[in-house]
């Protein structure tokens, strides 16, 4: 079942999610794993959902503007995943430094829980 998008502060992202017959499509894991940090964030009351909408909206746009011929579809998760890594920096919920240390220990199979 597709999870619902936080209560406070919603606001639909400009671009639709990826969906198949109302459900969320998610290829690899980590696909599912950043939109749910993204959306538990949001509801714990780390950030409003606008704040990471808007940074959505922007990664999408720059995208678009340096790689016009790419379709954004292509690349839901990675403009997802790039909105969230610039949130959780901007509101201090991580340092640029910890971020990176953490995105290298899924990427090496190092970490593998999200807590």
């Amino acid at each position: 079942m597709t999870p619902p998008l936080p209560s406070t502060n919603v606001r639909q992202p400009t671009m639709p999610l990826p969906r198949d017959n109302g459900e969320l499509i998610f290829h690899s894991p980590w696909e599912s794993r950043v939109f749910a940090m993204a959306v538990l964030l949001c509801e714990k009351g780390a950030y409003a959902w606008t704040t990471f909408s808007e940074h959505f909206v922007q990664c999408i746009g720059d995208a678009e503007r340096h790689s016009p011929d790419q379709e954004a579809v292509s690349a839901y998760y990675h403009h997802w995943r790039q909105a969230l890594e610039k949130v959780l920096v901007e509101k201090e919920i991580l340092a640029a430094e910890q971020l990176h240390a953490r995105a290298n220990e899924f990427a090496t199979g190092q970490r593998h829980h999200i807590g």
